[in-house]
């Protein structure tokens, strides 16, 4: 009697370890289906800013090269706003099939969630990442009619004009902190003017409505090619080999300033990771092309290629780095 119940433990766990792996196949049946069978339709790839902003020109970029690799056509959908979190939002929202892709940016997947409010996701636990692609270093820029010809001479100016105005690709990003973090340093008051899509921006900036932008290289490159704006400092550490001659902010007004953007692909937490892992090839393959090289060195931008789980860890680092930067700057919130 002792060793038949003593036995009905050991049965009884058997019984529903099998139970629980016979529950786990089935749970994961449809995801690898889903996996195999994918792509099936044609992919968006969100963008969170509005066309003509350095974010929607890697996206297309990257979308070409996506959509002759995968057979399927990679659809671009700009969906700008509130600092990139409108389009983070959306994208979050997204059955994770595959799908639907995000071209995230340090704004919607890092400053923007700090500075907006009633953001509706989290920008690492509801998503998964895919491939860090690019570093993109902010440009100080000044419109041709403005006597500046450096930083040293621009706060001269702010000092004494207390109404100077500037833009940059919108509240909440890199490039709005940097504005506000430098002025703040060095004791100046210019007014930031937003814009819901940085293509406005842009065009205001170059009719000289708006005399000074901070703003990534790319956008920028056709207007300072014609001179109709003048480059005069890099936000990154290091100078741009698309533009030598243009210093750091580190080098002439704040040692170690260092606000530089980052870009990458993403998908909706949940997305089975044989899609993930294929998208993250497609992409490295597409990189190393001598047409993608030459592209991202035209465009002042710097290729990472960070895989997806190392770029998910970087995603969490960032927020805390970014929380510290606008704390100690004193920026609030929009």
């Amino acid at each position: 009697m002792n060793d038949v119940y003593s036995s009905r433990p050991d049965r009884l766990g058997f019984a529903r370890c099998a139970l629980a792996m016979f529950c786990a196949t089935l749970a994961l049946a449809p995801r690898t289906a889903a996996a195999q069978a994918w792509p099936n339709k044609p992919l968006r790839l969100i963008v969170p800013f509005g066309a003509g902003s350095t974010a929607d020109i890697i996206a297309r970029l990257v979308g070409t090269t996506l959509s002759k690799d995968l057979g399927q056509q990679v659809n671009v959908e700009n969906r700008p706003g509130a600092a990139g979190t409108i389009g983070g939002a959306e994208a979050a929202r997204a059955a994770p099939d595959g799908h639907t892709l995000v071209l995230g940016t340090v704004a919607s997947h890092g400053t923007g969630t700090l500075m907006m409010a009633n953001v509706s996701y989290d920008p690492v636990k509801d998503f998964q990442a895919i491939t860090l692609i690019t570093n993109a270093p902010g440009l100080i820029a000044v419109h041709s009619s403005l006597p500046a010809r450096s930083l040293k001479d621009l706060v001269a100016i702010a000092r004494r004009d207390p109404n100077l105005n500037y833009t940059s690709s919108g509240p909440g990003t890199t490039t709005h902190l940097a504005g506000e973090f430098m002025w703040s340093r060095s004791d100046v008051k210019v007014t930031h003017v937003p814009y819901k899509a940085a293509g406005q921006a842009i065009t205001d900036f170059v009719g000289g409505h708006v005399p000074i932008m901070i703003y990534a290289i790319p956008a920028l490159r056709p207007f300072i090619d014609s001179g109709k704006i003048r480059p005069i400092a890099v936000t990154s550490v290091k100078r741009v080999p698309s533009l030598p001659t243009v210093p750091t902010v580190g080098e002439t007004l704040i040692p170690g300033f260092d606000f530089t953007a980052w870009f990458g692909i993403m998908a909706p937490a949940g997305t089975p990771r044989p899609i993930i892992d294929r998208v993250h090839k497609s992409i490295l393959a597409a990189m190393e092309t001598p047409e993608l090289k030459q592209q991202f060195a035209a465009q002042g931008l710097e290729p990472v290629g960070m895989g997806p789980d190392e770029f998910q860890a970087f995603m969490k680092l960032d927020l805390v780095r970014w929380r510290e930067v606008i704390a100690k700057a004193g920026i609030k919130a929009e």
